[in-house]
């Protein structure tokens, strides 16, 4: 299996089935036999196209004649997957993005997806939409939904929110929390080749495939952003308090929480759905945390 095949599957199958998309992710990633190269290609592109559906779909309006409605979910994928290259991937020849698109497609399909993908290629300067409406060019040019830019242009302002956004469109290194409940940053970075420290105290970032580092199944450390980070430290739990974590999975918050608390305390977390607060259990399980319960609750009311 080819990483933009397994990519092409996860995103037709999280389409019609509304699957979280890091649990199919992972799953196959588990299950996939690939090189940690052609692992690391896989989630990129499945992210990638994620993150940036409403742009992809934008422009492939621009470029097709036929409503994206009328598009079948396999064909809509594929071009999505295939423009996802082009536009956002330096390192994929043009030539490589398209044929390797092309191939996942019917015979049936692979004619129109081709002449699409061809012809950004051939005009690859197109409008964002009249800036007189601020937040639909923002919605298609930063690929978030209408509202939320409307709430970013109130919030921050119509001179400051485009360096806000700016932000997000950039993929960080992986961080990870080293759990100190176990070794220090230290040791962990000396074990974890070619890691090196965060910013603030308590991470790492590391490359490669996450489940195939050193110390992963010891519980050594989790992964986490550097944002969520902080947010623990600012929370500054400390051993022997009650914690509630009222919106909690997949239960980073929740565990770096505990190992501020050096394992002593409680902390109870909470989610909508009961079928996701397995992840929390098993991730204290793996880190070695026994002060964590979980229970399904709505947040909304407390």
């Amino acid at each position: 299996m080819t990483p933009r095949f397994l990519a092409y599957q996860l995103l037709i199958k999280i389409e019609k089935s509304k699957q979280y998309s890091n649990i199919a992710l992972d799953n196959a990633l588990l299950a996939s036999d690939m090189s940690d190269a052609d692992k690391r290609l896989a989630s990129i592109l499945f992210y990638g196209v994620i993150e940036r559906k409403i742009s992809l779909d934008y422009r492939i309006a621009t470029l097709s004649s036929r409503e994206l409605t009328s598009l079948d979910a396999s064909v809509l994928t594929a071009l999505r997957l295939g423009l996802y290259q082009l536009m956002y991937l330096d390192r994929i020849p043009p030539h490589a993005a398209i044929n390797e698109t092309v191939a996942l497609c019917s015979k049936k399909t692979a004619g129109f997806v081709n002449a699409i993908l061809r012809a950004h290629t051939r005009q690859k300067e197109y409008s964002l939409p009249d800036k007189s409406d601020f937040a639909k060019y923002l919605s298609v040019k930063y690929s978030i939904c209408p509202p939320l830019a409307e709430k970013f242009i109130s919030v921050f302002g119509a001179n400051n929110v485009e360096a806000v956004l700016e932000g997000f469109v950039h993929n960080p290194d992986t961080a990870v929390r080293v759990n100190t409940l176990k070794i220090t940053r230290e040791a962990l970075a000396a074990r974890i080749p070619d890691s090196h420290p965060t910013q603030n105290a308590t991470g790492l970032y590391v490359g490669g495939a996450i489940r195939e580092l050193i110390g992963f199944y010891d519980g050594l450390f989790f992964v986490q952003d550097v944002a969520s980070q902080i947010c623990v430290e600012v929370l500054g739990a400390s051993a022997g308090e009650l914690v509630l974590d009222i919106c909690a999975c997949p239960g980073s918050k929740s565990f770096g929480a505990a190992i501020s608390m050096k394992n002593k305390g409680k902390i109870i977390s909470f989610d909508l759905h009961e079928n996701k607060l397995s992840l929390i259990r098993s991730g204290a399980e793996r880190l070695g945390i026994s002060i964590i319960e979980t229970a399904a609750a709505d947040g909304r009311r407390f």
